[in-house]
């Protein structure tokens, strides 16, 4: 044995006994682990050292008595196992082949317990080469037991690394989460809708719900309020719109309530709403009468428009307004009002305008007399008329029948059969000429 000094004082005084006898081995030291069970174990005999790991280095523990080294103790030599008893397996090249059983010195129903016999049973997970390494005697016994679990590989696979990048995509993400489930929903609901006796009941059910919704008071609609000028109109209007009450408000089309309001003639603007009590109230802008058409032998007011109001029953029944007559006549109305306000100083003679043709106007006195006026310039000549009459000439206080100005340059009076003769008569004595 090799000489052991000790470097520690106080472990050697620790591990030395009473009387001076040393124990060996030491119990402190540690001793060589465990070969691990399926764990290959390279063959290749003895170290060069000629000592395996475990055997301790010289100088060692524990120290010579008398302070000094020890001698080295011999070394425990282990014979190589022979070639034949086991076959070299290198983990790189060859994969580990199990082998079902136990190593050690246990008994075992099916083999002798006899000690030269390494091999007793079948372990899981033991290699060969530790299996070698047991029968030889120069490795410790594997302990029997299962064969480790391999360790669990974190790294995902394939499939698993392509469905995660799918799932990161935008668009796939945003279909698996709305586009999907709405696609189930609306696949179920037209499966569902697909069926008429479906349908029919979803109808029937909508139907009862509005009547039972518009059925309510407080949509309830009891009488009409109409506000107009004049009492006749209000009565038209309420004619008019027919309506018989009570009804509910969902069953009033006001749009087309104030269409049928404003049909009528004299109406120009209606404005319709429900009152708070179930009233509908109609406001009623009515027109207002500028003129009176005579159209043949009928008399219809007109507006400043040229609109058609009401009927007239007779021209006394609105002696204030003026007439105007002939087809077209309506549609030049604002030449006819301002005619009338030119012919301020001679509206009391007026009798009413005549639209001749469509394109021209004639104004009618009293005493049979006419004023043909020109199709345009007829302000002016009209003007000049009024001035004519006013003035020191007189015209129209004259025997004149027709003063014609469609020519404003050339102006000419028709004048009346009495007229005629006395001018002929005068022009004859004027001259001397007897008459024959």
């Amino acid at each position: 044995m090799s000489a052991l000094k000790s470097r520690d004082p106080m472990n050697s005084a620790r591990t030395q006994p009473q009387g001076g006898a040393w124990l060996w081995p030491d119990p402190q030291e540690v001793t060589a682990p465990a070969v691990r069970a399926g764990r290959p174990v390279r063959s290749g005999g003895l170290p060069a050292s000629g000592q395996w790991p475990s055997d301790p280095p010289a100088p060692f523990w524990p120290p010579a008595p008398d302070g000094g080294e020890r001698a080295p103790r011999a070394l425990r030599t282990v014979e190589p196992p022979e070639p034949a008893a086991f076959e070299e397996y290198d983990a790189l090249t060859l994969p580990e082949k199990p082998i079902r059983g136990t190593f050690g010195f246990q008994a075992n129903p099916g083999y002798s317990a006899a000690p030269a016999q390494a091999l007793h049973a079948p372990m899981p997970g033991a290699t060969a080469a530790a299996l070698g390494a047991a029968q030889a005697g120069w490795a410790d016994p594997v302990p029997a037991g299962p064969a480790p679990s391999p360790a669990f590989d974190p790294s995902p696979s394939r499939l698993a690394y392509r469905l995660n990048r799918l799932w990161l995509t935008p668009l796939v993400r945003n279909f698996l989460r709305l586009g999907l489930p709405l696609l189930v929903v609306a696949a179920f609901a037209g499966a569902w809708a697909s069926k008429p006796e479906n349908r029919e009941m979803v109808t029937g059910q909508i139907a009862q719900t509005v009547e039972w919704v518009q059925n309510q008071p407080m949509f309830r609609v009891t009488g009409i309020e109409v506000e107009a000028r004049s009492p006749e109109v209000a009565l038209g209007v309420e004619q008019l719109l027919g309506l018989s009450f009570p009804l509910s408000s969902w069953d009033l089309d006001l749009t087309d309530l104030r269409a049928r309001a404003e049909s009528l003639d004299a109406v120009e603007r209606a404005w319709l709403q429900i009152r708070s009590g179930g009233v509908l109230e109609v406001r009623i802008a009515e027109r207002v009468p500028a003129m009176i058409w005579r159209n043949g032998e009928v008399l219809d007011l007109v507006d400043d428009e040229g609109h058609r109001v009401a009927r007239l029953a007779t021209r006394a029944a609105r002696a204030d307004l003026p007439l105007i007559a002939g087809a077209g006549a309506p549609e030049a109305i604002a030449e006819a009002q301002a005619l009338w306000t030119a012919a301020a100083p001679i509206q009391g003679r007026i009798r009413g305008l005549v639209r001749v043709g469509e394109r021209r106007w004639d104004v009618v006195l009293d005493r049979n007399q006419r004023i043909l006026l020109p199709e345009t310039g007829a302000l002016e000549a009209l003007e000049r008329v009024v001035a004519m009459s006013e003035g020191a000439q007189q015209l129209l206080s004259r025997d004149v029948t027709i003063v014609d100005m469609r020519q404003p340059v050339r102006p000419t009076l028709r004048l009346t059969a009495e007229a005629m003769t006395e001018l002929t008569r005068n022009r004859t004595e004027t001259r001397g000429a007897p008459r024959r």
